[in-house]
């Protein structure tokens, strides 16, 4: 029988066709969906999808190309209201459930939604540089059929392609309404970045 490791790279023979092949990284699998339930009017970071005590982050990778070239940070799902209520999303740089203790990058115009499902899509144009240590861009989107006119985002500070990760993004939701009796729920089937 010959040798499984006839080369030094690994197995070369029929006998080995099962194997997994050296130096290639795994894909990755989304934790979709995540949800968040308003039970009151409050500002509320949406909720790791397998742990809820956490914040549910999309880290931005070191040395992916991103730095000084532009990339796209996406968010998209929808919304169930049970009341008129205002809808307000806001795009944080940061990794916590409190929201004070995260950096505001973005906050979309409040949309008005009426006892309805709806679909949201929140987009982020980006660029960073570990020279100026800044990350800018813009942000625009759609929520309830309501296009969400382009603006620029707050300028972020302390981003170098040798942190890892370069920097994290979290994703808030307010609902003006929202009670215990007519909860907001938001449902989030894509949030990637790159």
């Amino acid at each position: 029988m010959p040798s499984l490791w006839a080369r030094p790279n690994g197995p070369v023979n029929q006998f080995a066709v099962n194997q997994a092949a050296f130096n290639q990284q795994a894909a990755v699998t989304p934790l979709m969906p995540a949800t968040l339930v308003l039970l009151t009017a409050a500002e509320a970071v949406v909720p790791h999808p397998q742990n809820s005590a956490q914040a549910y982050v999309v880290p931005l990778s070191p040395n992916q190309g991103n730095e000084a070239s532009p990339f796209d940070l996406v968010i998209s799902g929808y919304l169930v209201s049970t009341t008129n209520s205002a809808m307000t999303f806001k795009l944080y740089s940061g990794k916590s459930l409190t929201v004070a203790a995260n950096s505001l990058m973005a906050s979309f115009t409040a949309v008005t939604q009426n006892n309805i499902t709806c679909p949201f899509e929140l987009h982020a144009h980006l660029l960073y540089d570990s020279v100026s240590g800044k990350m800018h861009g813009y942000f625009d989107g759609m929520v309830n059929f309501t296009l969400q006119a382009k603006t620029a985002i707050t300028a972020q500070t302390g981003m170098n392609d040798n942190n890892n990760p370069v920097a994290n993004f979290v994703l808030s939701l307010t609902s003006s309404l929202a009670a215990a009796t007519t909860p907001t729920t938001l449902v989030i089937r894509n949030f990637t970045v790159g």
